[in-house]
């Protein structure tokens, strides 16, 4: 009897510490999945969004007018208008003598090709020294007194045999210093070779745009003799029937996106109004503003001219913001990642994300510059579309945690 009472309480007991162990570990298991940091892909939370528009400002000039200026270095071979004519938006003005643009094309497509050379030579000549494997230092050793071989004379023994190498050596410290001078030689030609594709490229613009056409409807109030051009003063005017012109200013780092016939969204500042626009002409030499314009002061601006043909809202003299839209081809959006200001610190080390590595948080370091707006930040370089990274603040914005993908509580943002 007392058995029984003794096995059914062991049984009871055992029980117990069953349910006792069970619920211990639910409760650790519990706590440690609610400890876990939340992690998104950064094509999640990519936000390149941001950079698929640019921002300019300008100021609306005149009444709408279309004014070419010739360079010296292009020969007009053709005028197709007369003072007073009435045109419509397209028909032909003038044509620039085609030779000359086909004779610079070439020659810039051979400077192309000829720094193309160079900066490979440059770049074989940085990987040989990359390769070349220092030698130690020798410390200044003192001659001692030898033995004769036996049969040798001391004359002999006077002259050691010298063993003459063919290749040069090179302490660890000359290396790098080899190094660090042909790697300025790199990115001079690097520089160089950029600068001579902007140059072709500008020189294969000027021949697609051989014919210069109209961009508004209007009248030819002003056309030169081409064999007595004054450069000075426009070659050409066209008188608008309607709307106003913008004057806006491009820095020069997006100089190179902005075209002729490029689309243009323009609001005024005064009365909120909004319209399209359309690039008439864009300058070939950096100017002088003239106006209290946002960013790095020390970047040269240019001036380009954009047609308004609805002008209710917009007074001559006002300021504008100019918006144009960039094209995948101009902002390469698809590979650019902007994220929130929320997802990246920076401390002494420098900027930085939280990111998942093999279930974990881990610091990575970023390269990052500021967005184009006050609340975003891109992504140069230690980060890409198919990552994983947390919020980088609380409780569970710290490194060794554990991660998951499955958010508890309500969304951050």
């Amino acid at each position: 009897m007392k058995n029984k009472k003794l096995k059914k309480r062991l049984i009871i007991i055992g029980v117990c510490l069953v349910l006792v162990i069970g619920i211990a570990v639910g409760v650790v298991l519990l706590n440690q999945n609610s400890r876990r940091a939340y992690v998104q892909s950064v094509g999640e939370l990519n936000m390149s969004y941001v950079t698929s528009s640019q921002t300019f400002y300008g100021r609306v000039a005149e009444s709408a007018q279309q004014k070419i200026m010739l360079s010296s270095e292009k020969k007009v071979s053709d005028v197709f208008v007369a003072k007073g004519d009435k045109l419509k938006k397209g028909d032909k003005l003038f044509q620039y003598d085609t030779r000359l643009l086909e004779l610079s094309l070439e020659e810039k497509q051979l400077t192309v090709t000829i720094n193309e050379t160079t900066l490979s030579n440059e770049k074989q000549k940085l990987e040989t020294y990359q390769n070349i494997v220092p030698v130690a230092v020798q410390p200044t050793q003192e001659i001692q007194e030898a033995t004769l071989p036996e049969g040798a004379t001391e004359a002999q023994a006077e002259e050691p045999e010298v063993q003459e190498s063919t290749e040069k050596t090179y302490t660890a410290q000359e290396k790098a210093d080899l190094i660090a001078e042909q790697e300025i030689a790199v990115s001079r030609a690097q520089t160089a070779l950029d600068s001579a594709k902007a140059e072709l490229t500008q020189a294969q613009t000027e021949l697609d745009e051989a014919v210069v056409t109209a961009k508004l409807d209007g009248v030819v109030s002003e056309i030169q003799d081409p064999e007595k051009a004054d450069y000075t003063a426009p070659f050409c005017v066209i008188v608008g029937n309607a709307g106003v012109t913008v004057k806006g200013y491009v820095g020069e780092f997006d100089y190179k996106n902005m075209h002729v016939g490029d689309s243009l969204m323009i609001q005024s500042f005064i009365s909120g109004a909004m319209t399209d626009g359309e690039v008439m002409s864009v300058s070939d030499y950096p100017v002088d503003t003239q106006m209290n314009i946002e960013g790095n002061q020390n970047t040269s601006y240019y001036e380009f001219t954009a047609f308004v043909t609805q002008s209710t809202g917009f007074d001559i003299g006002e300021d504008v913001q100019i918006m144009k839209t960039v094209s995948d081809d101009e902002g390469e959006t698809n590979d650019v990642i902007v994220l929130s200001k929320a997802y990246v610190r920076t401390d002494s080390k420098g900027s930085y994300v939280l990111k998942d590595v093999d279930g974990k948080l881990k610091r990575q370091d970023v390269t990052a510059k500021k967005g184009t707006d006050s609340e975003s930040i891109q992504i140069l370089d230690g980060l890409t579309m198919d990552d994983m990274i947390a919020f980088p603040y609380g409780s569970k914005g710290k490194e060794g945690l554990l991660t998951t993908t499955e958010q508890q509580g309500p969304s951050l943002f």
